[in-house]
């Protein structure tokens, strides 16, 4: 009998030998979507166009306004100018220093006589 149930246990260890499957090819899907990956590439651009739109307003109000500052500085160095030349004639046109000049300089005498007014 011995032998008997040693040939079955053959015959059973022959039969349980599994025939190798076919491989089978699964495609992993993805998590993120076609259309999601446009939007997220859409929104990336346009948060690109937005920093670079930002970027070139903030270098544009620099140079505006450092411009703005030279302007200022060209303003005040005119109107120091007008200033010291405003005095400066102020204190060339002095009557006083006029008839000096006039008699120092110019030999001329200051008399009363031939002074003539003139009105507007």
């Amino acid at each position: 009998m011995s032998n008997l149930a040693h040939q079955v246990e053959r015959k059973t260890n022959h039969v349980q030998n599994p025939q190798p499957q076919p491989n089978v090819v699964r495609r992993k899907r993805s998590k993120i979507t076609k259309g999601e990956k446009v939007l997220w590439t859409i929104a990336a651009m346009m948060l690109a166009a937005a920093s670079i739109f930002m970027i070139s307003n903030y270098a544009e109000m620099y140079t505006v306004n450092k411009e703005i500052q030279v302007m200022e500085q060209n303003i005040d160095k005119q109107s120091k100018q007008v200033d010291d030349l405003t005095l400066k004639k102020s204190e060339l046109s002095e009557p006083l220093r006029i008839i000096n000049f006039a008699e120092q300089k110019l030999g001329m005498k200051f008399d009363d006589k031939n002074i003539k007014v003139v009105n507007n």
